[in-house]
């Protein structure tokens, strides 16, 4: 009687190891949830930094992307300022202030500018680190601050003489720029150092020679200036 009973336990001796492997199988999906466990902990990639509609990192408007220096142009003996790049790094918009002593000048003259310029082409010379810009044209304003301006011509001329202000100017010039990558600032963009010239004039010095025709050359009425310009 009790072999009888043993006999089924037996035959059911070869059916573990099927069983133990399909309990195994059932359970191996249970490693997944340790798997998401550990995509969770991974921290995630970084972010790229916010980058403008016109190609240029996006920054507070108060911070420029570039400081000036320069002299002479009809913009003050020595002048300086600060200028945002636009439009790919096509356009310069910059602010300066400049200033002639009175030993270069009827008075003492502060002289505030605006101006745009804009440059088509930038040419990589070869795989070095310079950079041309042949060419670049634009605009500007600039204002003169000085108490002694207007006294130097009052009561000098019959009304209506001078139909123009004489503090302020509206002008264009071309210009070019030659630079050097000196390295990257903290977006990852080029920073450049480079000298630049502009040859310009202005509405005043246009009118003079267009009512005094034979009167004053070409050169009599263009403004020269030389500058340096650093990328922040």
């Amino acid at each position: 009687m009790s072999r009888a009973f043993l006999l089924p336990l037996l035959l059911l001796v070869p059916l573990l190891p099927a069983a133990a492997q399909s309990d195994s199988a059932t359970a191996a999906p249970a490693p997944l949830p340790a798997a998401l466990a550990l995509a969770a902990a991974e921290p995630a990639p970084a972010e790229p930094a916010a980058v403008a509609p016109t190609g240029l990192t996006a920054q507070p408007w108060y911070r420029p992307h570039h400081l000036l220096l320069q002299t002479a142009a009809g913009q003050g003996l020595i002048t300086a300022g600060v200028g945002y790049t636009t439009l790919r790094g096509r356009v310069d918009l910059d602010v300066l202030a400049g200033y002639v002593p009175s030993k270069y000048s009827i008075t003492p003259m502060g002289i505030f500018t605006a101006k745009a310029g804009y440059s088509p082409w930038t040419l990589h010379l070869g795989q070095s680190r310079w950079q041309v810009r042949p060419f670049t044209v634009g605009a500007l304003v600039s204002h003169t601050a000085s108490r002694g301006l207007n006294d130097s011509r009052d009561g000098k001329y019959e009304p209506g003489y001078y139909w123009w202000s004489s503090r302020t100017r509206v002008g264009g010039f071309v210009g070019g720029k030659v630079s050097r990558v000196i390295g990257h600032n903290r977006y990852g963009h080029p920073r450049t150092l480079g000298a630049y010239y502009e040859l310009g004039t202005n509405d005043l010095y246009l009118s003079s020679i267009f009512t005094n025709l034979g009167a004053l050359g070409v050169h009599e009425i263009l403004t020269l200036g030389f500058g340096v310009k650093y990328d922040l």
